[in-house]
């Protein structure tokens, strides 16, 4: 699946399941990410660790680093950024990881919410329930 580079090792060969600005495809997560932005961060930090959301905080490490190191939180969820793309196969698109992250931090932040959530079926509808027919 993935495309060899030589020497260079392998590119991600996987598009993203939405667009960079599809933030209002998945309204809980456009909401998280606009209200609290480092509670959101920890979520995608502990689905990406635990499979699990962990709460309304996720890894509170996570979003308490966010929240004291708001001017400069580009330069470190950029690199979360890589890991989500390594995990799943993802193309770096459409640029680099700290230019998204230092352009539009808030839609880098709901794509990849919705991309680890989308991964890991969190979030997905239950399946229907089978009845069984009787005679």
């Amino acid at each position: 699946n993935a495309e060899y580079m030589g020497i260079l090792g392998f590119t991600m060969s996987n598009p993203w399941s939405s667009g960079l600005f599809d933030c209002f495809s998945d309204m809980s997560s456009c909401i998280c990410v606009t209200f609290c932005t480092p509670c959101a961060y920890g979520q995608i930090v502990s689905i990406l660790r635990t499979n699990q959301t962990g709460g309304m905080c996720g890894d509170c490490g996570s979003c308490c680093l966010l929240y004291l190191c708001a001017p400069i939180a580009c330069f470190f969820t950029c690199g979360n950024r890589g890991q989500i793309r390594q995990k799943f196969n993802l193309k770096e698109e459409p640029c680099g990881d700290c230019v998204v992250h230092w352009c539009c931090m808030p839609c880098a932040l709901c794509q990849e919410f919705r991309e680890v959530k989308r991964q890991t079926g969190i979030g997905a509808p239950a399946a229907p329930a089978v009845e069984e027919m009787t005679r």
